[in-house]
């Protein structure tokens, strides 16, 4: 009888014969050589946020000098699929550009995982920072894609005030600081994500004719310059 094809063994036995490593506790570690982790079907978990593009452009580039990527890729294997449920910036980064010397890619893998396996390791992993609940699909508003796109959109529109940085300078933002704002307003105030949107750029407009007390004439001028107000007197926005 003609054996069934088995993706997840095949990918175990490709890893254990190309890339060193093996068994540490109940996950894989291996260090990858770059062609090899580019050649592996890895997708994005489906409970993270897609990887901001600049970030990832930001974190390519330092790659590029350095030829190496800074700690783990963390990696788990759902129903016969390869998932990254942590460093997808790195992870896109490594995509493409890179180096024929650049040094092994260090990935640890979780085996014949589940959603909720993967889940209590993604907050063992983030246990000291602030996890947004978009991460895990708990948002009981609008769904997920819905406030990506309105985000998306924001980001766009101000393109020139968005910072890479999770703690941006006055009156630069955040994309997934900003996100997570989005997400809180939109559940405290009980209204849609457009309705919300609506009312930040109305808002937007009502501080462009501010007195600019406490600001410095550099944040005023970059203010005027892209029509974003909103972070010119801080980085989080307030119900009032």
């Amino acid at each position: 009888m003609r054996e069934l094809f088995d993706p997840i063994k095949m990918m175990k036995t490709y890893l254990s014969s190309n890339a060193t490593g093996g068994v540490h506790g109940s996950h894989h570690v291996y260090w990858v050589p770059i062609k090899l982790f580019n050649e592996l079907p890895i997708t994005l978990w489906q409970f993270n946020r897609p990887p901001d593009k600049d970030r990832v452009e930001e974190i390519r580039e330092y790659m590029k000098t350095s030829k190496r990527a800074d700690g783990l890729i963390y990696l788990a294997c759902i129903n016969n699929q390869l998932v990254c449920y942590e460093s997808n910036h790195r992870r896109e980064a490594l995509k493409e550009g890179m180096p024929d010397d650049m040094a092994q890619i260090l990935v640890d893998v979780l085996w014949d995982a589940t959603d909720d396996m993967v889940k209590e390791e993604f907050f063992r992993l983030n246990r000291a920072v602030s996890v947004p609940e978009l991460y895990m699909g708990n948002y009981v508003g609008e769904p997920a894609d819905v406030v990506m796109a309105a985000v998306e959109a924001f980001c766009k529109k101000y393109q020139a005030m968005k910072s890479p940085s999770s703690r941006p300078q006055r009156p630069n933002f955040n994309r997934d600081v900003f996100t997570d704002e989005v997400i809180r307003l939109t559940k405290n105030m009980r209204i849609p994500v457009a309705e919300l949107m609506e009312r930040l750029e109305r808002l937007n407009v009502e501080m462009s004719t501010r007195p600019p007390k406490g600001l410095t004439p550099s944040i005023v001028e970059k203010c005027n310059k892209h029509k974003l107000w909103l972070f010119a007197w801080g980085s989080h926005l307030h119900l009032e």
